[in-house]
């Protein structure tokens, strides 16, 4: 299983949980599923790389969590989570993303209107259903309403000039409050696609903690998707999703070029390293264990031999320069 399907067990498991009361262990299910979201390495690879202790040296991720996890990864569930759904068999974790709706009005909204998923939500409140039940009322009905439309907005593509003016507004203010030596967006805006899907920026910082603590804490967030040491991932109310990523002075230009892609491009770059016996990924470029590029993409280019490239020019592979005669 994928990181984001375990992430999702976890979080449902403390979601079902809390519509219990029952104390502690729904926070730590979800602030384990915040943890995993935010890794860059794959959980399976963790876990055949160390067992179940390794797995208990990610952040928030104790003995019982653990468990689950290896349970996960074993046979592609965990138990407990088939036993909750079954009792309850709603899509917990998109109705969990509505405001307004927690997880005890979730169980109500079922057990009263047969709510099942945001689609269902969506027509019993259209038809103005939801504000006769017990602890709902019409305020909270239209609230339920506008953040359905931003769910629904959070699918699509926003054009080139919206995504930027977001990404800028964030990467400034993010450049401006905190001890960051570099910061830039990358992703596709970068190579300036008519649409955007969601929006990556990264930052060089001595302190990613004070950074991580500062991005999930501005207005314009929806949903904490993600929060880890190094990157966190939210929706903004605008209906975009937002990565941030703390990467170390020496491997900027590496980071920078693979998260500005595209794929194509990036498998091109890699294949062309490997036919020089070298090897190319987000932290740099390297021979054997020594990096010989990183900090810049130009030297990464250079290193290569190839003219450097463009961003906008970077969504085939190869298409737009050879290697330097």
């Amino acid at each position: 299983m994928r990181n984001k399907d375990i992430s999702k067990i976890l979080f449902e498991i403390g979601e079902y949980l809390a519509m219990d009361d029952i104390p502690f262990k729904p926070q730590a299910y979800k602030k384990a599923a915040l943890e995993i979201n935010g890794l860059e390495e794959e959980l399976a690879d963790i876990y055949k790389g160390g067992g179940l202790n390794k797995l208990k040296y990610i952040p928030g991720i104790g003995e019982a969590i653990a468990l689950k996890i290896e349970e996960a990864i074993k046979t592609g569930g965990v138990k407990l989570h088939k036993r909750l759904k079954k009792a309850l068999p709603v899509d917990l974790y998109d109705l969990s993303g509505i405001e307004g709706v927690g997880p005890k009005r979730i169980r109500a909204l079922y057990q009263k209107l047969g709510v099942k998923t945001v689609g269902d939500l969506k027509k019993v409140a259209k038809r103005g259903e939801v504000r006769g039940l017990d602890g709902f009322g019409e305020k909270s009905e239209e609230k339920i309403l506008e953040s359905i439309e931003y769910f629904e907005n959070q699918k699509g593509r926003i054009p080139y000039v919206e995504a930027k003016e977001i990404a800028d507004k964030f990467e400034k203010r993010v450049r401006e409050h905190l001890k960051i030596s570099q910061s830039i967006i990358a992703g596709s805006l970068r190579r300036k696609k008519e649409t955007i899907g969601d929006l990556d920026i990264l930052v060089v910082s001595k302190d990613p903690e004070e950074v991580m603590d500062f991005f999930v804490s501005q207005k314009e967030i929806g949903r904490i998707i993600a929060k880890g040491p190094t990157k966190s991932s939210v929706s903004l109310k605008q209906g975009v999703d937002v990565d941030l990523r703390v990467v170390e002075e020496e491997s900027y230009g590496a980071a920078l070029l693979y998260f500005t892609g595209s794929k194509s491009h990036n498998i091109w770059m890699r294949k062309i390293a490997q036919d020089k016996g070298l090897k190319l990924n987000e932290y740099g470029l390297f021979d054997g264990d020594k990096r010989i590029a990183g900090e810049t993409e130009e030297e990464i280019y250079e290193k290569l031999g190839l003219e450097y490239i463009p961003p906008e020019k970077r969504e085939n592979a190869g298409d737009w320069v050879t290697e330097k005669k």
